[in-house]
């Protein structure tokens, strides 16, 4: 009795405590006062962000503010002028030290801010932004001069044209481009010779150098981690990761997949790493070697060895690889070095990666092939081998070099690539590309984009697929504004939304789930839509309302009006899937309950 006294007196001591807290809550502020004003609190976070220098977070605030009608278009027009003139000096000062990366964006930003997609009357001048393709040419000279011939072109290639250049500039790149081996390049800069002298020939520049594949091989290395020993039935065994690689600049560095190297600079790795490579025709001499920049979204890692390449491979900027194309693999299968095996593409297009698009090609490739090339008969890479994946037995695929294109001179910086988002997962349908879900505390939630909304176009160009909108938004780098259009539920309305652009999580379903429940990304993983029901807390109920086209749920005969419950759910990290499980009412069973489980990847490839 004394014990359940004792029990009694502490429940109410703290509900005690309770209440005084609860009333210090609901006191502390004159209840006689004024509510909190929706249009105040958005000036408060537009002002604070302002402080901050955070231009894109507040643009997002802003286009959110006019939408909803809580401030004016004057005072739009107001904020936006402001951040302009921030821009501006911002533009100015890093043109001035020639940081052109920075320039690059201010430029790109203002001449964003200058359409006045809002309609608030912005006047924007831009009269002083020098071109795009003029920063680039500058650009590209300073890597020259830092001695960075790779990063050089790179940029070259990234200008609208190479017809304007002037004849020193093009032979300048012309020498570089044969230097680097690619011809695909030097073509078109000769072109641009020819032009240049008005028509005369030049026939010694224009033939493509013809190169042996034996020749390709000595660009080739295979890679090795040494991860000491791993206990398999009370016995230690060697634990060896063997890839592939390739030189991709002469000063040794050179790319290889991150899978393989990933010891290396995972931080959840905790145990013994050594990372060499082995030259072709050097089996015993081992290389140390070390990680400059990887991706863990593509796969990709970029490794340093101190060694001059004695050959190097240039990366195609071709956009897709035909069917039936011929192609050559070049690695080391099962680390068994100088191995070209042939093949043709086989598909493109395979939307296995979160961005981008994967190549299936028939080509054997075995363990020990991840990381090296794939060329073309011109001996330009067309992609990077990655190993097969698990469901697809015996199918190989490649991550093509155009959408590495995006993101290679990111590696040479060093540490993990980040890449740009807007924060929307979409369902490719008939009527375009619809919102199903939006991140919260992302560039798109801040600007009011809604589930339901359709994007239509990004900056001018219209979108009605994943790879299109994911391939502009992967060409900015976060920051970066973007000039979005969007259909609404309103039969016939448009609105516009700025949009600036942030870094994408590597994993944006995990770092959903740590603010979110598992139900709220049940469109994104499974492809279905959920309302809860009343029921029980320790079995959620739920009553799916829609069923997205060729999804899991629409696979697995899921159909609206289904009731089910939750049982249970749980995130497998070394599969990298989430699973489920319902018990389910099927309308196309005669609503007989049964349980299933349903499974999906968590790296989603239906982000933006």
């Amino acid at each position: 009795m004394k014990e359940s006294g004792s029990v009694l007196l502490r429940s109410c001591s703290l509900l005690t405590v309770l209440l005084l807290l609860a009333g210090c809550i609901s006191f502390g502020k004159d209840p006689t006062g004024p509510p909190l004003d929706r249009r105040d609190l958005l000036v408060e976070h537009v002002e604070e962000h302002l402080e901050r220098g955070n231009h894109g977070v507040a643009i997002d605030r802003i286009s959110y503010g006019l939408d909803r009608g809580l401030v004016t278009g004057a005072w739009v027009a107001e904020m936006l002028d402001r951040i302009a003139e921030e821009i501006r000096r911002d533009y100015r000062e890093a043109l001035d030290r020639g940081e052109y990366d920075r320039a690059l964006q201010s430029g790109w930003n203002l001449k964003r801010l200058s359409q006045d997609s809002l309609g608030v009357g912005l006047v924007v001048d831009t009269a002083d932004i020098i071109s795009r393709d003029e920063m680039l040419l500058r650009w590209a000279h300073q890597d020259l001069d830092r001695n960075e011939p790779v990063l050089a072109l790179y940029r070259l290639l990234r200008r609208s044209s190479l017809g304007d250049l002037d004849r020193e500039t093009a032979f300048t790149f012309f020498e570089i481009a044969r230097s680097l081996n690619n011809d695909e390049v030097a073509t078109r800069l000769s072109r641009a010779i020819v032009r240049i002298d008005e028509g005369e020939e030049g026939p010694e520049l224009i033939i493509p150098i013809e190169r042996a594949p034996s020749e390709m091989l000595s660009g080739t290395v295979t890679v090795w981690v040494n991860r000491g020993f791993r206990i398999v039935d009370g016995v230690g065994v060697p634990d060896r990761v063997v890839g592939s690689g390739f030189f991709v600049d002469p000063r040794g560095y050179l790319l290889t997949n991150y899978h393989v190297i990933s010891s290396e600079v995972d931080p959840t790795y905790n145990g013994y790493s050594r990372l060499h490579v082995k030259l072709p025709g050097r089996p015993n001499e081992r290389i140390p070697a070390r990680v400059i920049g990887y991706d863990r979204v593509f796969d990709l890692a970029l490794v340093k060895v101190e060694v001059d390449a004695p050959y190097v491979f240039s990366l195609s900027d071709t956009r897709r690889l035909a069917p039936g194309e011929r192609v050559l693999a070049l690695g080391s299968p099962g680390g068994l070095d100088s191995t070209i095996t042939a093949g043709i593409v086989s598909a493109s297009g395979r939307r296995f990666l979160q961005m981008g698009e994967a190549v299936q090609i028939d080509a054997p490739v075995n363990p020990g092939n991840s990381g090296g090339p794939l060329v073309l008969s011109d001996g330009q890479v067309a992609g990077i081998v990655f190993a097969g994946i698990p469901q697809f037995e015996g199918v190989n695929f490649v991550i093509p070099s155009y959408w590495v294109r995006h993101f290679f001179p990111r590696l040479f910086f060093g540490g993990e690539v980040v890449h740009p988002w807007i924060g929307t997962a979409m369902h490719a349908g008939r009527e375009g590309l619809s919102v199903v879900y939006v991140h919260p505390d992302s560039p798109a939630y801040r600007a009011g984009v809604q589930k339901g909304h359709i994007l239509r176009t990004i900056n001018g160009t219209a979108v009605s697929d994943l790879a299109g909108a994911q391939d502009l938004i992967m060409e900015r780098r976060p920051g970066d504004l973007l000039v979005t259009e969007w259909s609404t539920d309103s039969p016939g309305e448009t609105v516009s939304r700025i949009v600036a652009v942030a870094e994408r999580p590597f994993s944006p379903v995990e770092d959903a789930l740590k603010s979110q429940s598992i139900e709220s990304l049940f469109p994104v993983l499974f492809g279905m839509d959920v309302d809860a029901v009343v029921g029980p807390p320790w079995a959620p109920d739920f009553v799916i309302t829609a069923v997205h086209p060729g999804s899991i749920a629409d696979e697995s005969n899921l159909s609206p009006n289904d009731p089910f419950s939750l049982r249970n759910w749980r995130i497998d990290r070394d599969l990298r899937a989430a699973f489920i499980q319902i018990i389910i009412r099927r309308r196309k069973a005669g609503f007989l309950e049964s349980g299933v489980q349903l499974g999906a990847f968590l790296e989603i490839d239906s982000f933006l």
